[in-house]
């Protein structure tokens, strides 16, 4: 059976303001090239600028390849809850200047919060009070970014595409939680980092969303709260740009958005895998040491749920004694293959205990060397040795340690085993192949 591991991408941008981008490519077909996409020109058509059921006309967003103008857009306010207010329609922002980019200001206060757009793509210069006279977009593709977490606040995007849409993705998604909602897909930043810091991004997760033969599409962008009160201003980017995804080349996860955490005594497991079709099943794999890992728990073709949501529950308590525990998930498509996720560590103790460490080896005893951390030099220093088991096998201190510390380990089998080291408060673990007696 063929095993695939995904290649792991992770981004982190800081900027003064929070840009959640949804990008569209358009493709044409025939004789006409991609179309050049362009929200530079607009009026209020209808409605109350702000409110829901206003409607601004953006002019000439696409045109041919001798820049004669197709088809205009009408974005429509189509709701928008109370303590909701749109600040701009559309603002400027540097390297955006073809974008849709409105300002939502978000009160402080208790709820759900959001306001949903439609985006109508009609004829050049039809009139404006038929607007549903349709223009057709062969092929388009919706990529959703920029949704952070904010601790008491969390946002989210709900695209509508129609049926038969189709997500595919550009790199791993480990932030956001991907599920179905009738004809579309929602995305949300439940577990990821957590920023108090309002207008700041945290990550650059994005999904595509796909489809063909659109000529309106249904977004909503807003901030979920959790029982608590949270307020700020939020700049977006909605931009639509003339060159599709290269489906050879896309990345195309079973598991999407995998994280885990410790909630009181337990681990909680949370992950979605809205495109499951193809699965035969989910299995939760576990390891003391980040490298040999032993199933837990497990989802059947007929388990799992329709809306791609998962959650899994581990007793922490039974995990491990070193104070961290590892999780991966295994997934079986329906032609045996298997693909695995991403490996998640959860430290069982305050995350301001833990501190990385390095270890060396002497290259002329062949002794395993822990590099000691500046703060722990000169103090006492425990390291217990655990077999693959869990088992504590050997205990080795030493007083006022120097900037190395050995671990002899001569008189164990040779075998994968696992160092926890502590000093004081704090501690860090370690995983050390021993071949002493190879």
């Amino acid at each position: 059976m063929k095993t695939l591991y995904p290649h792991l991408s992770s981004q982190v941008l800081v900027n003064k303001i929070k840009t959640f981008i949804l990008i569209a490519f358009l493709l044409s077909s025939g004789s006409i090239s991609a179309q050049n996409i362009s929200f530079t020109n607009y009026k209020l058509i209808g409605g109350a600028a702000g409110q829901r059921g206003a409607m601004y006309r953006f002019s000439s967003v696409t045109q041919d390849v001798f820049g004669k103008p197709v088809s205009d857009c009408i974005i429509k306010i189509e709701g928008i809850t109370p303590g909701v207010t749109l600040k701009q329609i559309n603002h400027d922002a540097a390297g955006h200047i073809s974008s849709f980019q409105p300002e939502v200001e978000y009160q402080d206060i208790n709820g759900p919060s959001w306001i949903e757009f439609s985006f109508t793509f009609v004829p050049h210069n039809s009139s404006s009070t038929q607007y549903n006279n349709y223009h057709n977009i062969p092929e388009i593709t919706t990529s959703v970014s920029g949704l952070n977490n904010f601790g008491s606040a969390q946002e989210f995007a709900e695209c509508n595409l129609g049926p038969d849409s189709k997500i595919v993705y550009d790199s791993e998604i480990t932030n956001l939680m991907i599920s179905a909602t009738g004809t579309g897909f929602r995305a949300e930043n439940k577990w990821g980092t957590e920023n108090g810091t309002k207008n700041k991004i945290n990550n650059t997760d994005k999904l595509s969303i796909v489809n063909k033969n659109i000529s309106v599409i249904r977004i909503k962008i807003g901030i979920n709260r959790n029982n608590n009160n949270w307020g700020g201003t939020s700049k977006y980017t909605i931009e639509l740009k003339d060159a599709g995804p290269d489906l050879t080349k896309v990345y195309m996860p079973n598991i999407v958005g995998f994280q885990a955490r410790m909630q009181q005594d337990q681990v909680q497991l949370a992950w979605s895998s809205p495109n499951q079709d193809n699965l035969q099943d989910i299995s939760v794999e576990k390891s003391l040491d980040g490298e040999i890992f032993r199933q837990v728990g497990s989802f059947r073709k007929t388990e799992m749920e329709k809306d791609g949501l998962f959650e899994f529950t581990d007793e922490a308590k039974s995990s491990t004694t070193m104070g961290a525990v590892f999780y991966r998930l295994r997934t079986r498509d329906m032609q045996g293959n298997f693909e695995y996720s991403s490996v998640k560590m959860v430290v069982l103790k305050k995350k301001d205990d833990f501190i990385k460490t390095d270890i060396s080896m002497d290259p002329v005893t062949g002794v395993s060397v822990l590099l000691t951390p500046l703060g722990w030099q000169q103090k006492d220093i425990s390291a217990e040795v655990f077999n693959a088991q869990g088992e504590l096998v050997k205990k080795i201190t030493e007083k006022k340690a120097s900037a190395q510390m050995n671990l002899e380990m001569k008189d164990l089998p040779a075998g994968a085993y696992v160092v926890r080291f502590t000093c004081g408060k704090q501690y860090s673990t370690q995983y050390i192949i021993h071949s002493e007696s190879l």
